[in-house]
């Protein structure tokens, strides 16, 4: 029996929504474009916006805590419509390694399954995380050299996808 369930964040988790995004930007800083200190001066309008134009999963652990998030967001321009990307993955430590982060991988394709290409960015030092995602298929296309820059430090981040398999 798993620990957890996986399902859609929708806004009466608002603030476990707004908490759970500010705890892993704070966290770790050098894993997401996002900063802490800018997103904890948005407001809670912000966020809940996030929660409709996008697609927002939740790891639950039994008890119904908040424990994993990631987002999909859809392009809505005509000529990038067929990219989905994912964004803000991430899973509290004290349920790494329960399958959690695959399940929320997996809610995230299957809500991005309308897209030809899935996009995400992962630090190219976070190599379990680079390992999940090889797992479901995503796969380097380039290296984004000193991407983010935390305090001064320059990060690389690792560009992979995953395409539709052609039809014909």
């Amino acid at each position: 029996m798993k620990a957890f369930t996986v399902r859609r964040i929708n806004d009466s988790d608002l603030d476990d929504f707004i908490r759970i995004r500010l705890e892993a930007l704070r966290l770790h800083p050098a894993a997401f474009g996002a900063s802490y200190e800018d997103w904890k001066q948005k407001s809670a309008e912000f966020f809940a916006e996030r929660l409709r134009v996008e697609s927002v999963f939740g790891g639950f652990d039994l008890q119904n805590t908040l424990q994993g998030m990631i987002g999909v967001s859809s392009n809505t321009a005509p000529k990038l419509r067929h990219v989905a990307t994912i964004w803000g993955m991430y899973v509290r430590a004290e349920m790494r390694g329960t399958g959690l982060s695959k399940s929320l991988m997996a809610a995230a394709i299957k809500a991005a399954s309308g897209a030809k290409t899935i996009k995400l960015s992962v630090m190219t030092t976070n190599h379990a995380a680079q390992i999940l995602y090889r797992s479901f298929g995503f796969r380097e296309w380039a290296t984004d050299t000193a991407a983010l820059c935390v305090d001064g430090v320059f990060y690389d981040e690792l560009l992979m996808r995953l395409d539709a398999e052609s039809s014909s």
